[in-house]
């Protein structure tokens, strides 16, 4: 869409007849209910509807900002006269890839079209921006905001579905809320699907808990495809999903997974270990002194450090093993399969791996070194963060043995 000539050349003429007659085309050709073009400052060329004023000033707006930046992105949020929609912003680049405005779709889900369109799959649905009822199919509630603590803490604190009962306007429903997230993971609100449970209480529990999931799951794929395949074909669709989870993964400095690919992996181990599987062996490692290093030789130094070790953990890797950068210069592996027997040969691998690296500032050469503590999943582990502390804790008892050492928790 950005490298469409006739797209190019309005924004770059700042053609406001032209921009006009491109609007009226994706109006008809789109499943989209406003779009709007930018100029390369984030001013409004022009906008279906004129639903913003030709000349404001979007450059503020964090889509088109981010688009002026050169990244295109997405999410909920509120623009003028819209009171919750669903934007997605793109660069819109010239001949010599350079940016000369932007695009913006929006698809307002506040709007009566949206919420008639999942109340025809027969079933109730609301959308939340926070914790206000925005729209809704269930009658006298929008403006509204949700007091279920339990809904609130799982949903829009923790980020997970909540499937369970509830009570709205004195009707009992069995419900699903899911959060509605922004690109970078924030959530902006929550989408709320359910069913009266007197039209379904000949239906088994069993088959609820299939049933209703399967609402949810169409109800979402419907607002997240109603845009999204509107302004990339599904091969394009891919390469952004593929980016964002680029991001969302992997540690841009190091290459190591993110905390928050690591947090997921450590919830899913433990499950995985509650239903009897084996504990994976679970590693911190912290490099020594590293403080030292960035105070002596520079923050470039300290960054390079940081990748030649992680370098030096993946070659004595196997292609299933996790190295998650937890934070600063600490890291955490998660080994499936791994015995405890088999630890200490393990880090003996890497200390000296590690220690072996050649570092040199300015012609100085020095040597780094890192301290590891290992530990498994126990049955009396209610979190994650249970196996993380007695990790931790090894690892200090590490430290305290001179550092370059390893220690395995009992």
């Amino acid at each position: 869409m950005a490298n469409n000539s006739d797209i190019v050349q309005s924004v770059k003429k700042a053609d406001f007849n032209k921009c006009e007659e491109l609007l009226l085309l994706f109006e008809k050709t789109l499943p989209t209910e406003k779009v709007l073009f930018t100029d390369f400052q984030g001013k409004v060329l022009a906008s279906s509807n004129s639903f913003i004023k030709e000349g404001s000033d979007l450059s503020i707006f964090p889509y088109v900002k981010k688009a002026l930046n050169g990244k295109s992105n997405f999410g909920f949020d509120s623009l003028d006269s819209i009171s919750f929609a669903e934007f997605y912003s793109s660069p819109i680049y010239d001949e010599n890839k350079d940016i000369i405005g932007t695009i913006v779709l929006c698809y307002e889900l506040t709007g009566k079209g949206f919420v008639e369109l999942i109340h025809g799959y027969g079933i109730e649905c609301t959308i939340f921006k926070n914790d206000e009822r925005v729209a809704s199919t269930i009658a006298e509630v929008v403006g509204t905001k949700i007091h279920n603590e339990k809904v609130i803490k799982t949903v829009l604190e923790e980020g997970k579905v909540y499937v369970g009962g509830v009570s709205v306007n004195k009707k009992d429903y069995y419900s699903v809320y899911a959060p509605l997230r922004n690109e970078d993971g924030s959530i902006a609100g929550m989408f709320f699907v359910a069913q009266e449970k007197k039209i379904v209480q000949n239906v088994t529990r069993s088959i609820l808990r299939i049933i209703i999931p399967i609402c949810a799951l169409i109800s979402l794929i419907l607002i997240f495809t109603l845009l999204r395949q509107s302004v990339h074909n599904l091969h394009i669709f891919k390469q952004k999903n593929d980016q964002l989870r680029q991001q969302v993964n992997w540690d841009v400095l190091t290459k190591a997974n993110t905390r928050l690919f690591g947090t997921e992996e450590l919830k899913h181990c433990l499950e995985n270990f509650k239903k009897g599987f084996p504990s994976p062996a679970i590693m911190m490692l912290d490099v020594d002194k590293f403080k030292f290093v960035n105070d002596t030789y520079g923050h470039e130094a300290g960054d390079k450090v940081l990748r030649s070790i992680v370098e030096a953990l993946y070659k004595n890797c196997r292609s299933s093993d996790k190295i998650i950068r937890w934070g600063g210069d600490e890291f955490i592996g998660i080994f499936d399969g791994m015995k405890a027997e088999v630890c200490g040969e393990f880090a003996k691998k890497i200390l000296s791996s590690v220690e072996s690296l050649h570092h040199e500032i300015n012609g100085k050469p020095f040597v780094v070194t890192v301290s590891i503590g290992f530990a498994y999943f126990s049955d009396s582990d209610i979190s994650y963060k249970d196996v993380l502390a007695r990790a931790d804790e090894a690892l200090y008892k590490s430290k305290k043995k001179g550092r370059n050492s390893f220690t395995i928790a009992d």
